[in-house]
């Protein structure tokens, strides 16, 4: 036989597989099917309207614990990869992986696009975590997979990894700018796009000009994005979202410790709230520590809608506030001013009066670690913060200060601790890589892309990377009993 008998053999060999493969993959959960006309988004499951509620709920909820506030993004990849299934009882025709309380004792779902449910290598639990077979996925991920929470959890140390990695988009190279991007994208608007590119390239396998039904993947998981997005509604998602700061008016306001304007960080378990003392009836207190970096802290953010000249002055109610040397960091449009106050002194105390342009995001940050030792049970408080006008502001379009003028970027030299989050684990990017879904008919790899861009999002950063910090803060001081909190 000559040697193009059998390259046309091959040809046909190959072909005959893809149609088989055509045939087959619709009816089974694959990584990046070959059928063009099949749609993620059209998964089954049993789910009523009820229980879709109460497992987007729970997805929402373990996002905002795990620092991404903004969940529908991580719903609409469960709604395409397993129409939110995470039990085998929920998509019987499915294969069934090892057994979850959460599931009531019973398996959670697993892929069917590998071979028979004999082979036991089906991706594991809603979002499909595929490692090989069902004991290597296990020993990758861990048990937490087989979790509802835990398969959140590990749905966003994936998808931050391959955010940080994604050619798509630029300006971000850490952990915390990725959750803060993420947090950025508003559906069907600003970063939509650039979030279903990343999901299909990097998530599902399908790799733009490598596989052949990119565009059907990219509309899939669109679709199911807004299918979540639509059957919850806005004000559902955007719960986990932080509050709306008002500006401040030429009048001067108060932004007490329950405005939209505040922000505690750190592990939330050591922000106390009292509700006998304080403006308003209420105000925030935790205690002091003498570490080299802060672990609680409260930050008060200011934008005038006026430039002008303003007094900030600061409440501790006596009943509470202990700390002789609480240290405020005010961010200027010159850097950033320490002043120290003696809690004790009185209950309303001036820091100065400072320069603002209008429209500007300014901030005022209180640490707890002031120097007075933990052992010591001294309490900080985090109050109301008044801006009081001293010059008559001028309108909104005065000065000429830049927009980002004066915005609380996180950095050492601000005070704010910078530390890679260790709870992600970055996938490989090279051709070893393994995705949580494995790669199906497209034979489509997950591969890293060129970096590059700034960061614009500043406040985002600061925020997500707080409440990726929620987790384990205090290590053994803290969490190991030696002083209480």
């Amino acid at each position: 036989m000559t040697r193009p008998f059998w390259d046309s053999l091959g040809r046909m060999r190959t072909r005959l597989v893809a149609l088989v493969f055509g045939a087959l993959v619709p009816l089974v959960l694959s990584g990046c099917a070959p059928r063009e006309d099949l749609d993620l988004g059209t998964i089954e499951s049993r789910l009523t309207a009820a229980q879709r509620r109460t497992r987007l709920t729970e997805i929402r909820d373990a996002a905002a614990a795990n620092g991404l506030l903004n969940g529908v993004l991580l719903a609409g990849v469960a709604q395409a990869e397993t129409g939110l299934a995470h039990c085998w009882s929920e998509a019987t025709w499915a294969c069934m992986g090892p057994t979850s309380s959460d599931c009531g004792g019973g398996p959670v779902i697993a892929g069917a696009g590998d071979g028979p449910c004999s082979l036991m290598q089906g991706g594991l639990g809603m979002f499909q975590f595929d490692g090989g077979t069902f004991d290597q996925t296990l020993a990758r991920e861990g048990t937490r997979i087989l979790s509802i929470a835990g398969n959140v959890q590990a749905a966003i140390d994936f998808t931050v990894a391959m955010v940080v990695r994604s050619r798509y988009i630029t300006g971000v190279d850490t952990s915390e700018q990725a959750l803060a991007w993420m947090n950025s994208v508003r559906v069907g608007g600003p970063g939509e796009m650039e979030w279903i590119q990343t999901v299909t390239h990097y998530y599902n396998g399908c790799v733009p000009g490598s596989c052949s039904v990119y565009d059907a993947r990219i509309t899939s998981y669109t679709n199911a994005l807004h299918t979540v997005w639509d059957e919850m509604g806005a004000a559902f998602w955007s719960m986990a979202m932080p509050p709306t700061c008002d500006a401040v008016p030429a009048s001067g306001r108060v932004i007490d410790d329950t405005d939209g304007c505040v922000f505690l960080g750190g592990d939330l378990r050591y922000w106390r709230t009292a509700t006998d003392a304080g403006y308003g009836g209420s105000l925030r207190w935790t205690r002091t520590t003498s570490d080299a970096t802060a672990a609680n802290y409260a930050i008060w953010r200011i934008t005038v809608e006026g430039a002008g000249d303003y007094e900030l002055r600061v409440h501790a109610a006596a009943a509470y506030a202990q700390s002789r040397q609480a240290r405020y960091l005010v961010t200027t449009d010159t850097g950033q001013e320490t002043v120290r106050v003696d809690q004790t002194a009185a209950a309303v105390q001036s820091l100065g009066t400072f320069a603002f342009a209008p429209m500007t995001e300014y901030a005022v940050r209180v640490d707890d670690n002031t120097g007075e030792p933990l052992s010591g049970m001294v309490q900080l408080v985090a109050d109301a913060l008044e801006v009081v006008p001293v010059s008559a502001p001028s309108g909104p379009d005065a000065g000429s200060a830049s927009p980002d003028a004066g915005m609380m970027v996180p950095s050492d030299d601000a005070g704010v601790p910078v530390e890679p989050d260790a709870s992600v684990d970055v996938p490989d990017a090279g051709a070893g890589s393994s995705r949580p879904h494995l790669d199906g008919g497209c034979g489509c790899r997950a591969v890293g892309g060129a970096r590059g861009g700034e960061v614009g999002f500043a406040w985002a950063a600061v925020l997500a990377l707080a409440w990726g910090r929620r987790r384990g803060r205090r290590g053994n001081v803290r969490d190991g009993g030696r002083t209480p909190r």
